[in-house]
């Protein structure tokens, strides 16, 4: 997260976070992915990416704290404000490989 951080600091949208936010949305998308929880649960799953996948604060060179809670937020928010948008966009892209064979053999007429 310091590396993001430092990128955002660099331009002139900083305050943004825009780096920081692209970091943590490509982690919670693979965790989505990847976790074991009911993935339709979202707080569940939003409470276990916080508690097990990311580091929400850190200490700078300088002993500043630095805390993206409200970037973590944020994103959790969008996505809660289009939940069905975001399922669909995941069943695309998120499928397991038996699931894409699931599919692909009922277009075929296959029975598994």
């Amino acid at each position: 997260m310091k590396f993001f951080h430092e990128r955002d600091l660099e331009k002139k949208y900083s305050k943004e976070n825009l780096y920081v936010k692209a970091c943590y949305m490509h982690h919670l998308l693979d965790f989505f992915r990847e976790t074991r929880v009911d993935i339709n649960d979202m707080e569940l799953v939003f409470k276990e990416f916080l508690e097990l996948k990311v580091i929400i604060k850190y200490i700078d060179n300088d002993d500043n704290i630095i805390n993206f809670q409200k970037e973590v937020n944020e994103i959790f928010q969008l996505i809660r404000e289009n939940k069905h948008e975001f399922y669909e966009d995941l069943k695309g892209m998120y499928l397991l490989n038996s699931e894409k064979n699931d599919i692909e053999n009922k277009k075929n007429g296959i029975n598994s």
